[in-house]
């Protein structure tokens, strides 16, 4: 599929970064930039597509990024989850 392990290197941090976003996405309770739903993405939206291929480690390590960075900035209001963990 990838000529190159750089290509393939490359194609895994894409998918981290829409994933990353997907989870900001979430948190923050804004529309999509891509398919303009809020926390229910169209279908064929690259952002949820993204999220699907992570495995469950790595969403939990996404968000761990995510609200790791958001304290490490300031954003020290509370954060309204609406997942159900």
């Amino acid at each position: 599929m990838f000529e190159s392990e750089e290509q393939k290197e490359r194609a895994e941090r894409i998918v981290m970064l829409l994933a990353k976003l997907y989870v900001l996405l979430e948190l923050s309770l804004d529309t999509c930039a891509v398919c303009h739903k809020a926390l229910n993405h169209d279908d064929e939206c690259p952002i949820l597509l993204a999220w699907t291929l992570l495995t469950p480690e790595q969403q939990h390590d996404a968000r761990a990024a995510i609200r790791a960075l958001a304290l490490s900035i300031g954003n020290d209001s509370p954060i309204t989850d609406p997942l159900v963990h």
